[in-house]
């Protein structure tokens, strides 16, 4: 009896133990880093033996998962953190601290106006190298970092519009008035442009969060500072040529189920009366595509210890989902440093040019081909010829006239430089060969540019139904601005190592001279369509014109000591 309630006993114990282990939970938590205590966002959660069940952690670092028996491990890893295995034990609220890699704190790190190992950082700087990069057919190069940085939100609202750029924010949104995009800083050139850099050049990117290390540029960095740092020729003798091409789609996803029109028939029309217009186009397929684009870079690089180079040539085509809007890419980068006998002067020259044609997309289509009477056919039926003008709807106007009828153009120039001289003074002051230990003393003189130039055309004609809505014959507008700047740059550095002591000192003058002009001009009533925009004088209305000119200085001194 008492071996019999025994093994009664243990087979209970059994199942309960079976039980417990098959009660699956839903399991929430938030991944940290263990420094600082920042969320990590795009940071990978999975269940060990179960790789269908994962998570990625939002912007707040935070991630869910269903089903998750109580005995499971979750792995957790993000990029320059060292992974992490977590029980759950019955747990449904988790938080996962993760450190940094120690294999990652060797690496240099760029910092305002200089670098050192990111294991002496001491303020809130992320750095993200090329194999970390996400393998993104973007043509924006900020893509490639997008959930890879505590803190950083990198967020396109419109990326099926290949001429809308990321928003980036770093440490949310620090003003409503004032731009809230970072500084960009191109080769230790501030103000540059993430638009005009090809993603095959980018090395790594180095992001400076806080207000210490931003301090340095000034109000300028007062929203962050992102220094982007290029790739250099090889140095091993040889000559590398390398072709990099890419194709991808854009297609619009989870569209709104809309009645088609004999759906609208059934519901609405003959119960509601609602007006059967006659038509059975599909108005949301005929303003949208699937968005092709294809990238080509052709790269040739090489050198020696003392001289190397790279040059890189591109051309990026890009449809958007949209059936009117699409960016054309020519753009060019070369760089070549150069270092004396002796290691006394250093030179390098970088030169990128980069030329952009685009159709701008209007958004508004979409909404406008969504609220239609799906009975309303594009043409009108009373006059084949035109379009069916959109009166009493809720749409507007006829998103599919707006996409065939009217022209809207920009052409974009770009063109960024700047040439370095570095001389290297220990071996002016030690000429007898003196050994100068773990000393650098260095001063360099920086002289940069950039030039960008925007060319925007519109033209409606007189056959389009907002037109003719108008009473105006045509319309059009015309408008260019161009911005210049000037930038000059001196640095002295000097490092040096005592022991187990380092010791950095830097002292720097900075001047920018910034110059933007523009104009603008419109008309309408114009006697034929023929020319377009391209002869606004030919109309009848009126002609408005407006001219501005702004310039602006910045001077800067500036020091560091560590």
């Amino acid at each position: 009896m008492k071996h019999r309630l025994q093994k009664m006993l243990t087979l209970l114990l059994v199942t309960a133990a079976g039980c417990f282990s098959a009660y699956a939970h839903d399991v929430k938590g938030t991944v940290v880093s263990a420094t600082d205590g920042e969320p990590l966002i795009g940071a990978t959660v999975l269940v060990n033996g179960n790789a269908a069940k994962s998570s990625v952690t939002d912007v707040d670092g935070g991630f869910s998962l269903s089903g998750i028996p109580a005995d499971a491990k979750l792995e957790v890893r993000y990029v320059g953190f060292s992974s992490k295995e977590v029980s759950v034990k019955g747990q449904s609220t988790l938080k996962v601290e993760l450190a940094e890699d120690s294999e990652v704190l060797n690496e240099v790190v760029v910092i305002g106006y200089g670098t050192m190992d990111k294991k002496e950082l001491t303020s809130a700087i992320s750095h993200v190298s090329e194999k970390d990069f996400l393998k993104a057919s973007s043509v924006d190069p900020s893509m490639m970092i997008q959930g890879k940085v505590p803190g950083v939100s990198i967020t396109n609202t419109g990326a099926g519009d290949p001429n809308n750029q990321a928003s980036i924010q770093i440490r949310g949104v620090s003003s409503r008035a004032a731009g809230l995009g970072p500084l960009i800083v191109i080769d230790g050139v501030a103000g540059g442009n993430l638009t005009n850099i090809n993603p095959n050049d980018i090395a790594s990117f180095d992001i400076l969060k806080d207000g210490a290390a931003s301090a340095i540029y000034g109000t300028r960095g007062s929203n962050g500072v992102i220094l982007v740092t290029t790739k250099k020729g090889a140095r091993d003798g040889a000559v590398h040529t390398t072709y990099t091409g890419n194709v991808s789609a854009n297609v619009a996803t989870h569209d709104l189920k809309m009645l088609d029109a004999d759906m609208y028939r059934v519901y609405r029309a003959d119960q509601y009366n609602g007006n059967d217009l006659g038509g059975n186009d599909d108005w949301l397929g005929a303003v949208t595509r699937t968005g092709w684009s294809t990238q080509h870079t052709l790269t040739i690089n090489g050198g020696s210890e003392r001289t190397n180079y790279r040059a890189t040539v591109d051309f990026k085509n890009a449809d958007g989902i949209d059936k009117y809007s699409n960016r054309q890419e020519y753009g060019a980068r070369a760089s070549i440093n150069h270092t004396t006998k002796g290691g006394l002067f250093t030179f390098n020259v970088n030169i990128a040019p980069r030329l952009i044609n685009r159709k701008i997309a209007s958004w508004d289509v979409f909404r406008n081909a969504l609220e239609i009477n799906p009975t309303t056919p594009i043409m009108d039926e009373e006059n084949p010829g035109r379009y069916t003008a959109i009166i009493g709807q809720a749409a507007g106007y006829n998103p599919v006239a707006l996409i065939n009828l009217e022209k809207n153009k920009a052409e974009t120039k770009l063109l960024d430089w700047d040439g370095t001289v570095k001389l290297n003074l220990l071996p002016l002051f030690f000429k007898d060969g003196k050994d100068w230990g773990n000393s650098t003393l260095s001063t360099q003189v920086t002289f940069a540019g950039h030039e960008s130039s925007n060319f925007n055309y519109w033209f409606r004609p007189s056959t389009s139904t907002q037109a003719i809505a108008n009473g105006y014959d045509g319309e059009a507008s015309r408008s260019y601005n161009k911005s210049s700047q000037q930038i000059l740059e001196w640095l002295a550095n000097y490092s040096g190592r005592f022991g187990d002591h380092n010791v950095r000192l830097m002292l720097g003058y900075s001047y920018q001279y910034i110059k933007n002009s523009g104009m603008s001009a419109d008309n309408k009533d114009f006697a034929n369509d023929g020319l377009g925009a391209d002869n606004l004088g030919n109309g009848q209305w009126a002609v408005e014109e407006a001219v501005g000119n702004l310039t602006e200085k910045l001077n800067q001194i500036f020091e560091r000591n560590e």
